[in-house]
């Protein structure tokens, strides 16, 4: 229906106005239902200008030049990083957790092994290990990759140290949004079902997935500083690699000291 004044900001509205010339929402509203919900949703996803799909062509030819140019200013251009990320980090979850398939082998090795000690206080210790790696797994195996998501204001931040005299703080966790997000798409939609039907060579995926992750992001740190020349390739290259090989460490170091001793 068609009013006199804007039912969101209250703001008088020019005649035959298709949208509020101070809010931009549509004059011709209807009342809330599953068509209209539907097609908001379809509309917002599919929208031709900057739609989710289009993304995520454009990140995969050209993923730094898409930053670069979102955070040079053209916002209406591109669909927004923070809302790509939650779009995804929503997939990651329901991908992980769906799919997940419970491993024990290390546990149960543990526990077999305990049969053998006599010591009760190193028996009961023994045990108390091996409850915790079977928790490990599980967790791990759910939601260690959107733990990697909630974790990229820290990787962030490395990143920033490195560009710092090029991008302010936010401009670098906007960047690294579109970079990360991406990267755990394909993680979520490719990777994880192939883990889950082939279980026998899941060392081999996460080798696979690693070597991908370190490129693209490095490709994607190259185009986003506009560099040219071999020395600022290595630096963009060799940054990607550093962050992957940090958040290994520490979540490694957390594990085992969790699995030793607890928290």
């Amino acid at each position: 229906m068609n009013q006199d004044n804007c039912l969101n900001c209250n703001k008088n509205l020019h005649a035959d106005a298709a949208y509020c010339a101070w809010c931009g929402q549509k004059t011709n509203t209807h009342r809330l239902s599953f068509h209209e919900l539907s097609h908001d949703a379809v509309h917002y996803i599919t929208h031709a200008d900057k739609s989710i799909f289009k993304l995520l062509k454009e990140l995969a030819k050209r993923p730094g030049i898409v930053a670069r140019e979102y955070i040079a200013g053209k916002r209406q251009k591109h669909f927004k990083p923070l809302n790509f990320f939650l779009i995804v980090a929503g997939i990651v979850v329901f991908m992980t957790s769906s799919l997940y398939k419970p491993n024990d082998f290390r546990s149960q090795q543990m526990e077999q092994s305990n049969q053998q000690i006599t010591d009760p206080v190193k028996k009961q210790y023994h045990i108390q290990m091996a409850n915790r790696v079977s928790k490990v797994n599980t967790f791990t195996g759910k939601y260690s990759n959107a733990i990697y998501m909630v974790a990229t204001p820290l990787l962030t931040f490395i990143f920033w140290l490195f560009y710092r005299k090029r991008f302010n703080y936010i401009e670098s966790l906007l960047a690294n949004m579109y970079f990360i997000a991406f990267i755990m798409l394909l993680y979520a939609l490719v990777f994880v079902p192939l883990q889950r039907i082939f279980p026998q060579i899941g060392l081999y995926l996460v080798l696979v997935f690693f070597c991908f992750e370190v490129i693209f992001r490095g490709f994607a740190y190259n185009q986003l500083t506009g560099s040219h020349g071999t020395r600022r390739w290595i630096k963009a290259y060799g940054l990607s690699l550093l962050l992957s090989l940090i958040w290994f460490a520490l979540t490694y170091m957390l594990i085992i000291y969790y699995i030793r001793h607890g928290f």
